[in-house]
């Protein structure tokens, strides 16, 4: 028995370190926005990649975007402006450990793409 909950122990150990034991929560979502180097139309391409640092899905998550305009239409399937701000992915799942990643030309957001709200889907 004493070697059962000892096993027990490292796994959940190993899990916590891992970072599998986390909770995951919108903060669990990070955004990182770089230029590329690219210019068109006389505005800088930016590179931007959503992280999912949680191992569960998150799907309909939402960005703040105000201020965001890009010169080169955006595929509506990718970044869609909506209520509250704008929709990436169409909605669809941001994978754990799994970057969502889109370029556009144009200028940074006023409030650089944070996180206003998602749905957690653990399985």
């Amino acid at each position: 028995m004493a070697l059962r909950v000892f096993f027990v122990f490292l796994v959940v150990l190993f899990l916590s370190g891992q970072g599998y034991a986390q909770p995951c929560s919108l903060s669990s979502v990070i955004v990182d926005v770089a230029k590329t180097g690219r210019v068109a139309k006389g505005r800088p391409e930016f590179q931007v990649v959503v992280n999912n640092t949680c191992i569960c899905t998150q799907t309909d998550l939402v960005l703040s975007c105000d201020g965001f305009t890009s010169y080169e239409p955006l595929k509506p399937e990718v970044l869609k402006k909506v209520d509250g701000g704008c929709l990436v992915n169409d909605g669809g799942p941001v994978f754990g450990r799994y970057p969502f990643n889109f370029s556009y030309v144009g200028t940074l957001p006023t409030k650089k793409f944070t996180p206003v709200s998602s749905q957690i889907s653990c399985s």
